[in-house]
């Protein structure tokens, strides 16, 4: 294919990272480390109330038991060999090498000052490295737009941003502030394991377009008549407007102090995943019970059936679909021996 960046060259570079891998490699490796392809990441969509577990093809498999309780399937197995948030052939050697240059400006410039960085007195850091930041996220959006089919752009959007960094060495400070764009910075204490809680990933159905990228949180906007109040579990709050930045004169960073980082986390798992998984188990077992009997269950009953999954593992989301039958069918038989 031809690379949608210069839209010249044929697509020739193998494992293009669209989320800068120095910056998610800690998050998806098993003691948080730069060691590669050694850790587990989730798909926390709506699309199904199985969670898509994957693990990097250098994971252990004694931590990955120990963290499942359970061994690897085959689905998962040929899923490992995948590098994860990469493409192949997608873009050319040449648009790889602005991507390079963009991420390189950012990692030496910005990152050292938010991460492990003296930051717990602050709400809120400003940066006069406006072009920079902007860059560096900007990439970020556009890729993942041209990697992930559900993440959209409106194609005047997505064609401004692609002239932007196909053009990054002469495009001026004012015209790369044309889009309003918040960054939230969640504060990650406890040393490089700590970075394994967190996330990677972005959200399809929602307006701004929202990426987690570990410890950065990346909403973008298309326009300055999109900017309106997010309620995203905290990550925002009264004085979200004064972090849209918009033709701004210093760039501001909102800074998430670690306990309100694993507040914001918990609630996101909580609310996006296990909320809709256990309501769409107990549907699932509404739907069999009326089958097998023609009558539909108690309440009693069906929130009975619903302690059985939660209590089975820690993690409701650890579950799989095989897991799940097994449950169900055991947790019928029982009844039917009263």
């Amino acid at each position: 294919m031809t690379c949608p960046l210069c839209i010249n060259n044929e697509g020739n570079k193998k494992n293009t990272h669209y989320f800068t891998d120095k910056i998610i490699r800690s998050c998806l490796n098993l003691d948080g480390g730069n060691a590669r392809e050694t850790g587990f990441y989730f798909d926390l969509s709506n699309d199904t109330a199985f969670v898509e577990f994957n693990f990097q093809r250098e994971t252990s498999i004694e931590k990955l038991e120990e963290t499942l309780g359970r061994g690897a399937t085959d689905q998962e197995i040929e899923q490992a060999k995948k590098i994860p948030f990469s493409v192949d052939y997608v873009f050319c050697t040449d648009c790889e090498a602005i991507f390079t240059e963009i991420e390189e400006a950012f990692i030496e410039n910005i990152l050292p000052k938010l991460r492990n960085a003296e930051i717990h007195e602050y709400a809120s850091l400003e940066f006069e490295e406006i072009k920079i930041i902007r860059l560096f996220f900007y990439i970020q959006v556009w890729r993942t737009a041209v990697c992930e089919e559900s993440f959209k752009l409106s194609r005047d959007t997505f064609e401004k941003l692609r002239l932007i960094i196909l053009n990054h060495k002469t495009i001026t400070e004012e015209q790369v502030k044309e889009f309003p764009l918040s960054i939230s910075y969640m504060e990650t204490l406890g040393g490089e394991k700590a970075y394994t809680s967190n996330f990677v990933g972005f959200t399809s159905d929602r307006n701004p377009n929202l990426i987690i990228m570990n410890d950065f949180v990346i909403q973008f906007h298309e326009s300055i008549e999109h900017v309106k109040f997010f309620d995203f579990y905290n990550l925002n709050d009264e004085h979200f407007i004064e972090f849209a930045n918009y033709k701004e004169e210093v760039f501001k960073v909102r800074i998430l102090h670690d306990a309100e980082r694993k507040a914001f986390l918990r609630a996101m798992v909580r609310e996006e995943k296990v909320k809709v998984t256990l309501s769409f188990y107990e549907e699932k077992f509404k739907e069999l019970w009326f089958k097998l009997f023609s009558v539909n269950p108690s309440s009693a009953l069906s929130q009975e059936f619903i302690n059985v999954i939660a209590k089975e593992q820690d993690s409701v989301l650890s579950h799989t679909r095989e897991n799940i039958m097994r449950l169900t069918t055991e947790f019928i038989s029982e009844k039917l021996k009263l």
